[in-house]
């Protein structure tokens, strides 16, 4: 009877160990357990570097063209990403700014003329006398009055300054005009 007890005993403290074992080993096991992280995104935003192309657009809006050049302020943006970038060159300035692969376009929109339009001459009449005036026609400004009358020009050429036709992109091409008008003097 004795045996037995003791066979018992010894039974139900082994039993007991290998329950304290399993309950043992899934906390620790939970707590020692090396956990995988579920996602890990690493995103490195572009950045600027000295070989980076730069397409650099003036939008006018006044004429509507639009100029391509090439950008003067590069040193201030290598190294810089896309946010510090527009941070600096805000839309509020005009600008608008954005990767195209690996080149930066930077655009702008600039409220007045493009300097084609606004070196362009043309002439008209000014209280009856041959004017030249220069710069975009919305904005354009009297430069000089010509000793020439419209009156004493034919017919057809005066309808055609009147109507706007004489426009010049270069002072040398609106001299040419105006000495061919010396003749009708």
């Amino acid at each position: 009877m004795k045996n037995r007890r003791i066979l018992a005993y010894l039974g139900t403290v082994m039993i007991a160990g290998v329950l304290c074992g399993f309950i043992l080993n899934g906390v620790y096991n939970d707590i020692n357990k090396e956990k995988k992280p579920v996602l890990e995104i690493s995103h490195k935003a572009k950045t600027v570097t000295p070989n980076t192309p730069i397409v650099y657009e003036k939008e006018y809006t006044k004429c509507g063209h639009t100029v391509i050049s090439s950008f003067e302020h590069i040193k201030d943006l290598v190294g810089k990403d896309l946010v510090s970038i527009k941070n600096k060159y805000s839309p509020d300035q005009g600008y608008s700014i954005n990767w195209k692969g690996d080149t930066l376009v930077i655009k702008q929109q600039i409220d007045g003329f493009c300097p084609q339009d606004k070196g362009s001459c043309r002439l008209k009449e000014y209280q009856g006398m041959v004017a030249v005036y220069r710069g975009a026609e919305e904005e354009e400004i009297l430069e000089r009055v010509t000793a020439i009358r419209m009156d004493l020009l034919p017919a057809a050429i005066q309808n055609n300054i009147r109507a706007g036709k004489f426009e010049f992109k270069d002072k040398n091409a609106l001299n040419d005009a105006l000495e061919n008008f010396d003749e009708y003097l």
